[in-house]
């Protein structure tokens, strides 16, 4: 299946120069529909993980998310139907003191969230320097 899966992707992203630019076009929009269809999916709810790894699961899973939209995320951690449909057991009743030792701090947000900042301006910073020197030059 490994090499399936990487034969498929170097045929999605092919590039060969001998072909016309229309002809690869194709070939790439063909052989990444195929290779969605092929690999194996990860679908993270909460605390759990439904791996969607043969077909009948896909087409079941994407008939549900069209029916019930955004609330599939709700629907897989707490309806007892849908977990028996892609078997995934009871549904796991974690206790406020799980969920909180989960979430992350306000204060460890607030760092995230800064670096980001930071690294952004900086980023930005650069980019302006730069537009600066070009203009010198006219």
């Amino acid at each position: 299946m490994e090499s399936l899966t990487q034969m498929l992707r170097a045929l999605a992203t092919d590039g060969n120069k001998h072909r016309a630019k229309v002809d690869k076009r194709k070939q790439r929009s063909v052989f990444r529909d195929i290779l969605r269809a092929v690999e194996v999916e990860t679908v993270k709810f909460g605390p759990e993980r439904m791996y969607i790894d043969c077909w009948v699961k896909k087409r079941t899973y994407d008939t549900f998310k069209e029916i019930l939209g955004s609330g599939m995320q709700y629907h897989l951690q707490s309806n007892e139907f849908l977990r028996n449909v892609f078997e995934l057991g009871p549904p796991v009743m974690l206790d406020a003191a799980t969920l909180k030792t989960m979430k992350i701090s306000r204060f460890e947000r607030h760092l995230y969230n800064s670096a980001a900042f930071k690294a952004r301006t900086k980023a930005r910073s650069k980019c302006r320097d730069k537009r600066a020197d070009v203009g010198e030059f006219f």
